[in-house]
């Protein structure tokens, strides 16, 4: 989870150098990198892998028990597509009226950051004695995202609804980024220290070892 969250960082980080001398990192969009010779390609990539590694988390977690039903996986999987067609369906332009492709791009974006809090619970609430302090914090960064996802959707969409826009959206956008690659590596850690028969709550690796058996001497 660490280098593909790396990866998916370095995507946008290699985005915002291609398009340096012509997107403003604070007041654009960062879909608007893929109006930008390889812009367009670094933000595929960087929703592809966070993509996989989504599906990669909830299949472990269903694995080791952390995740039951249908609803984290549902949830896991509006993720994933959410991230990539996000890459595959560009915006438009500044000043141009919104076509399909803009309708699709915009509206995934918001599907990724809404459903993923919602994952995040799912987990947290299987966990009914935690071994160690991850799921508390997933269960508080769950809780956190999902408010800022809501406020944030609350002011801008009747805005963008208009034509108009909220400031810093750029830079707000950013860190959003940020913060759903910090949310998916706490989901890692929570999966990891609590999946039963693999952590203590120190974090060591617990092995099922026999007991010795007698050695009969006079044998």
């Amino acid at each position: 989870m660490g280098w593909s969250g790396a990866l998916a960082l370095a995507a946008m980080v290699a985005a915002h150098v291609l398009g340096a001398a012509v997107v403003d990192p604070v007041l654009d969009p960062v879909s608007f990198y893929a109006f930008v010779p390889g812009g367009g390609e670094a933000i595929l990539l960087g929703g592809t892998v966070l993509a996989v590694v989504g599906m990669v988390l909830v299949a472990r977690a269903y694995r080791t028990g952390l995740a039951a039903g249908p609803l984290p996986g549902v949830a896991m999987i509006v993720f994933a597509v959410a991230m990539v067609l996000v890459g595959v369906f560009p915006t438009d332009p500044p000043g141009v009226a919104t076509t399909l492709s803009a309708a699709v791009h915009r509206t995934s974006a918001a599907a990724a950051f809404v459903v993923l809090p919602v994952v995040g619970h799912c987990v947290a609430r299987r966990v009914t004695v935690p071994r160690s302090a991850s799921p508390r914090r997933l269960q508080r960064a769950t809780v956190s995202l999902a408010v800022l996802v809501m406020a944030f959707l609350a002011v801008h969409l009747p805005l963008a609804a208009v034509g108009s826009g909220i400031a810093a959206f750029g830079l707000l956008e950013r860190i959003g980024f940020v913060l759903m690659i910090g949310y998916l590596l706490l989901l890692a850690d929570t999966i990891d220290r609590e999946a039963p028969g693999t952590t203590s709550s120190s974090g060591s690796i617990e092995l099922a070892v026999s007991e010795p058996r007698p050695v009969d001497l006079a044998a």
